[in-house]
């Protein structure tokens, strides 16, 4: 059972930082007759003494500087989550989080939160970032509502909806890809600065089915995990990338960058809405529509 209140705890924390009951009592906004009754009522519940007079301050004992230390620790965390408390319990109490991760074009993303306002407008929309690697563990966990991610998730227990087919496109700054109607070779890659949005090698894409597994490989490749800011750069001429083609479609910097094709050997794959079990169906409908409609893209039901 717990003997001490909130306000035992306050004072006697004032007391190690203030060594006077009238200062320590200012502090806290109470007065020192009041103090004084506060902290003979602590020793009362605990049946031990907490403080002693020497002078004319008042110096905390061994069981007074385990209390103070304790709360000076425990406090600052307990009035954070007071304050957590009031702005959740004050905010929209019907909210949809969506999980943002690197594939964040920002013409997608506002589609997709247009499109779930649309759906559920007594319902607040809002991002979060969120890793990619910790994206299908942010909504199995329940700090996301929903996510769109590239691939079937690992985890057979996450609810999954196919939202559409897509593959990957190669890009270059305007003027510096493969001529209109070519196919891409590893050879344009060549002298240029691969940005990609993961280094670790993973089968079925395009290390794995363009590059060989490393044999040809461009000599420089630099980690940027954002599609938006890779398209960005490619735009500058600050490199070049192989993207799923619904970011580059959907990137504020499409109209400066060059798409070439893989040919007949493309690289596809499904773009999959991941959700908690009680989300609404019309927010993952809402997602689904906000992909859709890309250039070249197989919808699927």
């Amino acid at each position: 059972m717990q003997l001490l209140d909130i306000a035992h705890w306050s004072l006697i924390c004032a007391l190690k930082d203030r060594e006077t009951l009238s200062a320590a009592a200012a502090s806290l906004g109470i007065t020192q007759s009041a103090a004084t009754q506060r902290l003979r009522e602590a020793e009362r519940r605990l049946g031990v003494a907490l403080a002693r007079k020497t002078g004319r301050s008042l110096e905390l004992t061994e069981a007074g500087r385990t209390v103070a230390t304790a709360g000076q620790a425990t406090l600052p965390v307990l009035r954070l989550a007071e304050s957590d408390a009031i702005w959740h319990g004050k905010r929209n109490a019907r909210q949809l989080t969506l999980a943002l991760g690197l594939f964040d074009p920002a013409r997608l993303s506002m589609r997709v939160i247009t499109e779930c306002q649309e759906a559920l407008p007594d319902v607040s929309v809002q991002w979060a970032r969120v890793p990619n690697e910790h994206m299908v563990a942010a909504v199995a966990g329940g700090s996301a509502d929903l996510a769109f991610i590239p691939g079937a998730p690992a985890n057979p227990d996450v609810p999954r909806r196919l939202a559409v087919r897509d593959r990957l496109v190669a890009v270059f700054a305007e003027g510096n890809g493969p001529p209109a109607g070519a196919t891409v070779t590893t050879h344009h890659f060549a002298g240029k600065t691969f940005l990609t949005y993961g280094l670790r090698p993973e089968p079925g894409w395009e290390y794995d089915l363009f590059f060989e597994r490393g044999k040809s490989f461009p000599g420089e490749a630099v980690k940027i995990e954002s599609t938006e800011l890779i398209c960005q750069m490619v735009a500058r001429g600050m490199g070049a990338s192989i993207l799923p083609s619904a970011c580059v479609e959907a990137s504020a910097f499409s109209s400066h960058i060059d798409i070439a094709e893989f040919g007949s050997d493309k690289i596809r794959f499904d773009w999959f809405v991941i959700h908690t079990r009680s989300t609404p169906d019309a927010a993952i409908e809402a997602i689904r529509r906000a992909i859709v409609p890309l250039p070249e893209m197989d919808v699927s039901s």
